[in-house]
């Protein structure tokens, strides 16, 4: 099987338990990583610190960082220089992955060369991993992803595997706030590269922490309108998608929270 390196970032506001359960996730998969690069974005509280150490010579962990918060586009750019092998999975530091996620990625990669960027489903959770909230369906087939991509994620970020020379030849992570996930992925798809899914659950992820307050609210507008004037400007979208996105989107982003968690949920629910 391909070798793959697992990329992580962490800083000082994660929990250091869930950090924990994620780093055994990883242990308890099916396949192991080559290297599990994690990039310290900034300075770590002790318990933080003391969850990676207590992880060294049980993981094959390459921890690296720096000293100021930088953002995740920063962190996951900064740690790609470290990854030696073609194949990176992602995930976030408070996911779970499910027992054989990286053997079924890294073997569908491997069976389909043309392939740069596969993901997956994705559980979410809050308090209890086994207590499914809701579950968030992707589209699977290359071009059914093309055409969702104009209007919502295609892909869940925490379940992804990507080739790192494609990633870096369309020009890695940017500085787009709260989507430079997505940005990238377009960019990808811009480029030439071909894209999957598998229409099965890879990570258990966890919500909370106000999650729907992160993305609400003047200041998440202007992100987004950011988002979208940049994929207008490079011709992903038409003027008409463009101003139609706008129309929708902005409203319902200063809705009461607890209306938008309930739009959120049922989006995230919808294939």
């Amino acid at each position: 099987m391909t070798p793959f390196t697992v990329l992580q970032s962490v800083y000082k506001s994660d929990s250091p338990a869930f950090l924990d359960e994620s780093l055994q996730s990883i242990a308890d998969n099916t396949l192991q990583p080559d290297r599990v690069v994690l990039v310290k974005d900034g300075v770590l509280t002790p318990e933080l610190e003391c969850v990676i150490e207590s992880w060294r010579g049980k993981l094959p962990l390459e921890v690296v960082g720096y000293e100021e918060n930088r953002g995740l586009g920063y962190a996951l750019n900064y740690g790609l220089q470290f990854v030696r092998t073609e194949l990176v999975a992602r995930m976030d530091s408070d996911d779970i992955c499910v027992p054989a996620r990286f053997e079924k990625q890294a073997a569908f990669m491997e069976l389909h060369p043309e392939i740069a960027l596969l993901s997956g489903y994705i559980d979410e959770f809050t308090d209890d991993e086994n207590t499914v909230v809701s579950r968030r369906y992707v589209p699977v087939q290359h071009t059914e992803i093309v055409r969702y991509l104009k209007k919502r994620n295609a892909f869940n970020h925490m379940a992804v595997m990507f080739r790192k020379a494609a990633v870096q030849a369309a020009g890695g992570y940017q500085e787009v706030p709260r989507f430079e996930d997505y940005d990238l992925w377009i960019r990808l798809i811009q480029a030439g590269y071909r894209a999957a899914n598998l229409a099965e659950v890879l990570v258990k992820a966890r919500i909370g922490n106000d999650m729907i307050g992160r993305r609400h609210g003047i200041s998440y507008c202007r992100k987004e309108l950011f988002f979208l004037k940049r994929q207008y400007r490079s011709h992903f979208l038409s003027a008409w998608e463009y101003l139609s996105l706008v129309l929708v989107r902005v409203p319902v982003r200063l809705l009461p929270k607890k209306l938008l968690s309930y739009i959120y949920r049922y989006l995230r629910s919808t294939p």
